[in-house]
């Protein structure tokens, strides 16, 4: 006898019943992952970099940065969640009213216990495939950021900086490692 397992689309998430308040909901390929609601040192980290990355592309009017949980629909059976996104000023024509409806310029990641494995290998994977400029990985517990860079359609690590962090595609925004886990 075969096993049938559920292939779940966009379409679907909207009637997905949440079991927790701040689950967030994705799709890797059709199949359901539910991540509970991010812890606070989590979101403290979240929280500086939004803060400076969106000071800097107001000022230089260089396109948006979003908060997540947000959803970037890549197809409709994939379905991501980053923590913080960045769409440039050339590309806001892929932010829907519900959804971001392409890869953005730049993503970031906060690690987490339970989501570490996932960051690390699928999502990272998917972002690449669907041409993530930027990938950036956050780990509080070693209190480093690894920012990754699209070559063809896999990223390859940027050596790692020691007095500020400079993402290719959001040229007028930098950051000290200490500012991002400012409050930790």
């Amino acid at each position: 006898m075969a096993t049938t397992i559920q292939r779940y689309t966009y379409a679907d998430l909207a009637d997905l019943p949440s079991e927790r308040e701040g689950d967030r909901h994705e799709l890797l390929e059709g199949e359901l992952v539910v991540t509970p609601a991010p812890i606070p040192v989590h979101q403290t980290i979240v929280g500086n970099l939004h803060a400076a990355m969106r000071a800097a592309s107001l000022v230089a009017s260089a396109g948006r940065v979003f908060l997540g949980p947000i959803d970037v629909r890549l197809t409709p059976d994939t379905v991501l969640e980053p923590d913080l996104c960045f769409v440039s000023a050339e590309r806001l024509h892929i932010v829907g009213p519900k959804t971001i409806d392409a890869a953005p310029d730049l993503v970031v990641e906060v690690l987490s216990p339970g989501t570490r494995a996932r960051d690390l290998g699928r999502k990272r994977a998917l972002y690449a495939r669907f041409g993530v400029q930027e990938y950036w990985i956050v780990d509080p517990e070693t209190r480093a950021v690894t920012v990754f860079t699209l070559r063809g359609d896999r990223f390859e690590p940027r050596p790692p900086a020691e007095d500020e962090i400079r993402p290719g595609v959001l040229s007028a925004f930098a950051i000290a490692p200490a500012d991002v886990f400012a409050s930790v």
